[in-house]
């Protein structure tokens, strides 16, 4: 941390403070465009700090940065006024359209406070996203790197003490730490959202908006998942692996038939805390919208359970955004236990068994993008640079759930989404809008069912097609699950249960991919109903 206080009386108090701005803004390496943008917006904002000061004062400048975000706090005593009102006082009109322009680009980057008789002013001048970025994708080519070595070089005892002791403990930590806020994450965001509607009619409509763009992304996940599969025809006909009668009997298919139904009465709990304690997604869900319209109608206390709700969630997305600078070495755990496990030699051959499956979910991705550029009118490669770090970070967890903080705050940072909307539909889109996990059922269908020798017509598989998507409405955004529900469309087809072993080594891997789908296809269905809604900052999109 750096500061330093400047006399206001000083003739060149701008000079110096700029100055020493500028000095350490170099020492810490930021780059060039970004400190002349930030000496702009302190340069007007020391002027007016000082122009309301109290005479006598000293201005303090203070530069930080914690976890990744380089910051510089001003602050100086003197009487309160209001920065984008009055940062152009006495200023001809192109100086003040110069100066709302720089106040727009930064957003909430831009903080101004007054307690105490003290104007305080934040700039955040950098995020540590991007370094985040760099982090978690060196982390993924050395967690390679180690499972190879662990795999190929090193004894097997030595390499148990190693996974046991040290990569697996730190993945389980990490993804228990996720697991803490999910429940609090969905609950305040929900009740946050919904509470600030004024008529329950706008909630309705954007509610029925996004259910419909997730309804449609699913059938042609599903659609296209069946046509590629029928096309490419994975696999030989008659083919099946030996071993595959070891595997586990998945005995989930009487269970699975009934979970749809009962997924649907679950909805409701018995009591207000099993769903928080079970992290039951659809019953928090169920909860936190039953009390956010509660919140709207109960009259003078509105107001104060609005800003209760809102600081804790404020509290808990801070506490995500602690958490996640942990991702880079959770990913290197991750990963190279995948590789240890898997067996280094098998890569190559659960990259290509899985080929059809991820050349469909590269195609419903590219389908996305035509949807951002033909219904919302938007560049869609600005919008997966946008949500890249999120797609990256959904791959390494492998869980829609768990990647529910970062894909917010994507769309708060990225997209400059309202929050009344993303606080909506990125979590009811983590719990029903699975578009990965239907290519991932209908893809590998078509494959057991030829590794069977077992012909599906193409009525059999229009009539799946609702289950499919049930089950996907059904299912929680947690790693392993798609190949639970598997057993049940492998029913409709006649496939026995035991073929799921055919895919048990390479699930890993899929599971990852089918998670960047799930959440590319939550972030897209956001932006469109935002853009119909008029809740998206369009200059903020494209900055």
């Amino acid at each position: 941390m750096y500061s330093k206080s400047f006399d206001i009386t000083d003739s060149d108090v701008l000079e110096k403070s700029l100055e020493y701005i500028r000095n350490t803004l170099v020492l810490k390496k930021i780059s060039k465009s970004t400190i002349i943008k930030t000496e702009l917006l302190a340069e007007e904002t020391i002027v007016l700090l000082i122009k309301h000061g109290v005479k006598g004062e000293k201005i303090t400048v203070k530069i930080s940065n914690f976890l990744g975000d380089v910051s510089i706090e001003l602050k100086l005593r003197g009487e309160q006024f209001e920065p984008d009102l009055n940062i152009a006082d006495g200023l001809d009109a192109n100086e003040d359209a110069i100066r709302s322009i720089l106040l727009n680009a930064y957003g909430e980057k831009y903080k101004y406070s007054h307690r105490n008789n003290v104007n305080r002013v934040r700039i955040i001048v950098e995020k540590g996203e991007r370094n985040a970025l760099y982090l978690t994708l060196i982390a993924m080519i050395l967690g390679i790197v180690c499972g190879l070595c662990l795999t190929n070089f090193v004894p097997t005892p030595v390499e148990n003490v190693i996974s046991t002791y040290f990569l697996r403990p730190i993945k389980t930590m990490f993804m228990s730490a996720i697991r803490i806020i999910i429940a609090p994450v969905i609950f305040f965001s929900l009740v946050s959202c919904i509470s600030q509607f004024k008529s329950l009619t706008d909630l309705g409509r954007m509610a029925v908006k996004v259910m419909g763009v997730y309804t449609f992304t699913t059938l042609v996940a599903t659609v296209l998942g069946f046509g590629v599969a029928t096309v490419l025809k994975p696999g030989e006909w008659g083919f099946a692996l030996n071993g595959a009668s070891n595997v586990e009997n998945f005995v989930v298919e009487n269970k699975t038939r009934a979970s749809v139904l009962d997924t649907i009465v679950d909805i409701v709990p018995s009591n207000l805390l099993k769903p928080f304690v079970e992290a039951n997604t659809l019953q928090i869900m169920f909860l936190a919208i039953l009390i956010g319209i509660a919140v709207g109608m109960i009259g003078e206390y509105s107001a104060v359970l609005k800003e209760i709700f809102e600081a804790c969630n404020s509290l808990f997305l801070t506490i995500t955004t602690i958490i996640s600078k942990a991702i880079p070495i959770a990913s290197f755990c991750s990963v190279a236990l995948m590789i240890t496990e898997l067996g280094g030699g098998s890569v190559k051959s659960v990259l290509a068994a899985g080929a059809v499956e991820i050349f469909t979910i590269v195609l419903m991705i590219c389908i996305y993008g035509l949807l951002i550029l033909l219904v919302a009118h938007l560049n869609p490669i600005k919008f997966f640079s946008n949500i890249r770090e999120g797609m990256l970070t959904s791959f390494t967890l492998a869980s829609s759930s768990a990647s529910i903080p970062i894909n917010m705050r994507i769309c708060r940072d990225k997209l400059g989404i309202e929050p009344k909307l993303y606080n909506f539909s990125i979590p009811l889109g983590a719990t029903v809008n699975m578009d990965g996990m239907c290519i991932y059922m209908t893809s590998f269908a078509i494959f057991f069912a030829r590794a069977y020798g077992i012909e599906i017509s193409y009525s059999a598989m229009l009539s799946s097609v609702l289950v499919i998507v049930l089950l996907s409405l059904a299912s929680p955004g947690v790693p392993g699950v798609a190949i639970l529900n598997m057993g049940i469309v492998l029913s409709q087809f006649g496939v026995p249960i035991e073929a799921i072993g055919l895919i048990l080594v390479i699930n890993p891997i899929i599971d990852m991919a089918d998670t960047v789908n799930n959440i590319t296809g939550d972030l897209t269905a956001t932006v469109l109903v935002a853009k119909s809604e008029k809740m998206i900052d369009v200059e903020k999109y494209n900055a």
